[in-house]
Order: structure tokens, then C-alpha cells, then sequence
């Protein structure tokens, strides 16, 4: 392992507020339960310091590198147990063990990245020796797991969220400049929306919903045939671009929409196929732009189809499914005191394997310098 660029990955980490996210502390908590220890804790290992960001059972923040037995685990693939620290000669005189916290059962798990780098580690602390059972084991593995796959999602989603900022920040000084040279050029309405393969509506933003409400005379809701919102005049057209999208094929087209007494509107209307992680089509998003402005006056407002589009697609992906398969099994095993299944470890262990695929597609796509 390259230790500076495992520093380095560390460091990203130790930016984020981990101590105060609830999912991190019910999974110590759950942790704690299991091994039945008083401590459980996540680390973070850099240079120097070992970062103690979220835990029960221990009043301290921080130790140093030199003086954690966690510094033991990060250097393995898999866990670390010290059943009774007396018995072990690495650590019968470490000052844990002496003095401080006398530490006599220890078992780590190593908080490994996507990018295989160790971060730190899920670990649990007792005052008396234990016997850890491999039923035990397996969900502690499991448990480091999910922590490292919810941390790197924290990761995303702030990574993601400074993006989404840039590019406000961006859009609105291009608006602003627009202002500017185009005294007449008041506001750009952009409207998307997406929509399954029967072309039912899973997903849209305000604008789409005030489009449907000024125009057509009607409110936009999940469920909605889309259909059902067009023009009798738009509706064939529609239709063939949206089995083009169906098929793979993205397409694009500038269409005037007469709305009778409410006006009429020059429509900029992009279809673009929704692939799931197979890259097979499971629907198509529908980018709704009004260009008014853009054919009462010279020049052209700067192209952002392509950006709606991109952010339409990484809403598309629901990472959230895994999560919620998650929590659903962790409740189901603290109602059973704690007592574990093979199946539902097996369940457990399926949804953190899918929630990690999802947190990688965002992760490429925060990352895809196309994006910014």
C-alpha cells in the first residue's frame, strides 16, 4: 500500500462531519451490541494520529499513531482479534493494556476504500478478555463494511453537492451576463422530467411542475401518464421520439406548443434514454427548455441540455433501495435480540454489496470531468 496516497485518502475523510451521522452511530451501536463490548468505535488513521470520529464508551478524540493498537489493523485485510491481551505478547506491555483504558479484549476490522486504500478501522474495546465467535465475526466484517460503504457515500453526496454549487454559481453568472447583452431577456425556464418505459412520470423539478400547471391547465404528479400533459399536436411526435429514446437513441427538437388563451411557447426538447448498471434502457428523461428569449434575440443562451441531462441521469440511479434493505434487516435483528440468521447475514451482506455498486456509478460520475 502507498502510504502517502493512503494519508491522502484519509485526509478527504477527516473532513467530514462522520461523528454526527446517525447511520455510522447506530452501526457502532449495533456493533457493541453484538460483541457485547462497552466500547465501539470508527477511526481514522493518518501520519501521526489516530482520529476517533464516531464511538461509545471512550471521552477521547484522538490519540496518537505510535500509541493505538488500531495501527495493528490497518497494516491486515481482515480482522484483528486479540482475545486477551495478557496472552499476547505484542501488546501485554502497551500502555492501553497497563495503564489508561487496560484494555483486555480488542477486535478491528480494516475500513477499506474502493480504491483499496485502509483508512481506519470499526473496532470494539472490553475491560475483561472475550471468545469471538465466528458468527460474530462475520457480522463485524459486515458491519465495517457497510460503515466504509456509508462514509464513502457521505463522501459522494458532499463531493456532489460542491458540483451542484459550481455549477449554480456558474449557470447564474452566464444568466447574469446574458442579462446583460439581452436587455429583454428576463428568465430561462428549464423543465425535466423522467419517465418509466410506459412513459409514466417517476421524477421532475418545479419547473416542470409550474410548465404543466400554467400551461396546461392541470398538476403534474407521480404516476401520471405523461401523455395525458401533451398537446393533441405534439402527442405522434412525441410518441416516435420517445421509442427512439426507448431504443437507445437520444434525440433532439425545437417545437413552437400553441396552449390556445394561456400562449405559446418555442420549445428546445431533448429525449434521452435512463440505463440502469446492465446499461439497459429502463426509461427515458425528457428535458423541456423554453427558448423564447433565445429566438426573439441574437446569439444563443449557452447550451446546458447536456448538464440536465447528466444531473437527470444521476438522479435516475436509487442508491437508497440498499440502504433501506439495510436498516430493514438491522431492525429485524435487534427485534430478535441480536440473534442473527445465516439468511439474514447472507441478505445483509447482498444489499451492502449493491448499495456498494451504486455508490460506485456516483462516484464515476461526480468524478467524470465531463460534469464540471
Amino acid at each position: 500500500m502507498n502510504e502517502a496516497l493512503r494519508v491522502q485518502a484519509v485526509k478527504q475523510f477527516e473532513k467530514l462531519d462522520l461523528e454526527y451521522n446517525q447511520e455510522l452511530q447506530r452501526t457502532i451501536a449495533f456493533a457493541a451490541k453484538i460483541c457485547k463490548t462497552p466500547v465501539s468505535s470508527i477511526t481514522l488513521i493518518d501520519n501521526d494520529t489516530q482520529w476517533i470520529k464516531v464511538n461509545i464508551g471512550l471521552d477521547i478524540s484522538q490519540t496518537t499513531r505510535q500509541e493505538s493498537i488500531c495501527r495493528y489493523t490497518i497494516k491486515r485485510k481482515n480482522l484483528l482479534v486479540i482475545n486477551d491481551t495478557h496472552n499476547d505478547a505484542r501488546f501485554i506491555n502497551h500502555p492501553w493494556v497497563t495503564d489508561g483504558l487496560k484494555v483486555r479484549f480488542y477486535a478491528g476490522a480494516p475500513l477499506i476504500t474502493h480504491d483499496g486504500y485502509c483508512i481506519g478501522t470499526l473496532c470494539v474495546v472490553d475491560y475483561k478478555p472475550h471468545v469471538f465467535t465466528k458468527q460474530q465475526q462475520l457480522t463485524f466484517k459486515i458491519l465495517a463494511k457497510h460503515a466504509i460503504t456509508v462514509m464513502e457515500l457521505k463522501l459522494s453526496l458532499d463531493q456532489l453537492a460542491n458540483t451542484f454549487t459550481e455549477l449554480k454559481q456558474e449557470r447564474e453568472h452566464k444568466i447574469n451576463t446574458e442579462i446583460k447583452l439581452r436587455s429583454m431577456f428576463e428568465s430561462l425556464t428549464d423543465a425535466y422530467f423522467l419517465m418509466d418505459k410506459n412513459c409514466d412520470v417517476i421524477d421532475f423539478n418545479r419547473a416542470a411542475y409550474t410548465f404543466v400547471q400554467d400551461k396546461m391547465g392541470d398538476k403534474l404528479s407521480y404516476g401520471r401518464n405523461f401523455i395525458d400533459f401533451l398537446t393533441p399536436a405534439y402527442k405522434t411526435t412525441f410518441k416516435n421520439n420517445f421509442k427512439k429514446a426507448l431504443k437507445g437513441e437520444k434525440s433532439q427538437l425545437e417545437r413552437l406548443a400553441d396552449y390556445g388563451h394561456r400562449g405559446q411557447v418555442w420549445w428546445d426538447c431533448v429525449f434521452e434514454p435512463i440505463r440502469n448498471e446492465n446499461r439497459e434502457v429502463i426509461g427515458v428523461s425528457y428535458v423541456a427548455r423554453n427558448i423564447n428569449e433565445r429566438k426573439l434575440h441574437e446569439g444563443k443562451i449557452i447550451e446546458q441540455n447536456r448538464l440536465l441531462s447528466r444531473i437527470a441521469e444521476i438522479q435516475s440511479h436509487d442508491y437508497r433501495g440498499p440502504v433501506t434493505s439495510i436498516l430493514g434487516l438491522m431492525n429485524l435483528i435487534e427485534a430478535n435480540n441480536y440473534e442473527a440468521s445465516k439468511e439474514y447475514l447472507m441478505m445483509l451482506q447482498t444489499a451492502v454489496k449493491k448499495l456498494d455498486e451504486k455508490i460506485y456509478e456516483v462516484v464515476n460520475l461526480v468524478n467524470d470531468p465531463k460534469l464540471i
